[in-house]
């Protein structure tokens, strides 16, 4: 009985033993230290984002546009695709290139995910009406966005595909010779045919009308402009973004701040010096006058802007308008333009000198321009890449330029 009651006992404090053992392995595991828990906390916070995790759009959650502008019944949903892009495919969208050759077009869009391209006429050169139709057909297939597909179709010298071998039946006067012998009711009636005309092609911008108000044929936009009374220019830039933008075209009036009364020497001697030109005029002298068509057309919904790359020294003597957050600033504020601003070329001079030491296309994006116009897109798209890589471009400012740009794709009808 003794020794009964002896294995008992060892039996018991070898239980007890065991058990004390499991109840502290299971309190550790459902409840860790204080320790623990805090050195946890702290190598995650030191484990830095992997490189796929830096360029994900979704590391920072997408600002919100609070502008009320002409697209923004679209934001939430342009909000939405951004989720899911990178910013590699942000960036992209941020330029329009300057193509001359379509095929080539076609393979870019999709390599660099670009917003669109304006095509020259020797993208076009000995093609037929049906293969340039196809060929655009064929662009927009291949592009993962919608793109923007761009003419330049002013009227007379300035035409991308008009009066081509492949379309001479539709061939376009400059608007100032259509006024001269027919008034502004037969411009009006041009345009429309004209972005019917684009419509048909495949084409969804015309980079036109130019509502500069040159006052003497001596001026270096005399002949592309319609007429130096600015009423009358101010009603065609209010027809054209109302008459003309529901034909599904998208016009863009250029040039702000506004050629003016820059003469023709002035820009051959600027052009011989591979400087830009300059206009001297005071600040309010621009507002007072030019500013009337561009606040006309943003009034009626003109879709695009585009800045010059002229030196307008009434607001910024060191940067060309293109490159002047101060110009951005007066189309945004004093105009009151909500839609998007590109640039003019910026590569068809050398502008770097007004980019204070950046790259042109990053200091035009830095400077509140929506979209770039690049012939060198590749280098473009580097540049603002490396930029938002290196926080010179901020992800807030990327996914709001871009938000902007897709809520024009769904306002337009470009994105279904």
């Amino acid at each position: 009985m003794k020794k009964f009651v002896i294995i008992s006992i060892i039996l018991l404090l070898i239980g007890g033993t065991a058990f004390g053992f499991s109840l502290k392995h299971y309190l550790d595991v459902k409840h860790p230290s204080e320790e623990t828990s805090d050195e946890s906390s702290a190598d995650s916070e030191e484990t830095p984002d992997t490189p796929e995790e830096a360029t994900e759009a979704q590391a920072a959650p997408v600002n919100n546009l609070a502008d009320n502008g002409i697209f923004s019944a679209n934001y939430a949903k342009a909000q939405k695709a951004i989720e899911e892009m990178s910013d590699e495919e942000m960036v992209g969208q941020l330029i329009v290139g300057v193509c001359s050759d379509l095929d080539t077009g076609t393979e870019d869009i999709k390599k660099y995910s670009l917003a669109g391209f304006l095509f020259e006429s020797d993208a076009f050169s000995y093609k037929t009406d049906e293969e340039i139709k196809q060929g655009i057909a064929g662009l927009k297939k291949e592009a993962k966005i919608a793109p923007i597909v761009a003419a330049q179709e002013e009227g007379g010298e300035r035409t991308t595909v008009s009066g081509s071998d492949a379309f001479p039946e539709n061939t376009y006067d400059s608007p100032r010779n259509i006024l001269a012998s027919g008034g502004l009711q037969d411009v009006e009636k041009t345009e429309l045919e004209k972005a019917t005309f684009l419509k048909e092609v495949g084409f969804n911008l015309n980079l036109a009308p130019v509502v500069d108000i040159p006052d003497s044929s001596d001026q270096m936009m005399y002949s592309r402009s319609l007429t130096d009374d600015e009423k009358v220019v101010s009603d065609f830039a209010k027809y054209c973004s109302k008459q003309v933008q529901a034909k599904g075209v998208s016009i863009a009036l250029k040039h702000f701040p506004g050629y003016g009364t820059i003469s023709d020497e002035a820009n051959y001697e600027a052009q011989s010096n591979g400087t830009p030109v300059v206009d001297d005029r005071m600040a309010d002298d621009i507002r007072n006058k030019d500013y009337a068509p561009f606040k006309s057309g943003a009034e009626e919904g003109a879709h695009f802007i585009m800045v010059s790359n002229v030196i307008v020294k009434g607001f910024d003597a060191t940067h060309t308008a293109a490159l002047s957050p101060t110009v951005h600033k007066e189309l945004r504020d004093s105009v009151g333009f909500t839609g998007l601003i590109i640039t003019d070329i910026i590569d068809d001079a050398d502008y770097s000198a007004y980019a204070d030491g950046r790259d042109v296309a990053v200091a035009a994006i830095l400077a509140g321009n929506d979209l770039v116009l690049s012939r060198n897109y590749s280098s473009a798209y580097t540049a603002i890449l490396s930029a938002v890589n290196d926080g010179t471009i901020s992800r807030d400012l990327l996914q709001q330029t871009c938000t902007r740009i897709l809520a024009y794709k769904y306002t337009a009808g470009l994105i279904k």
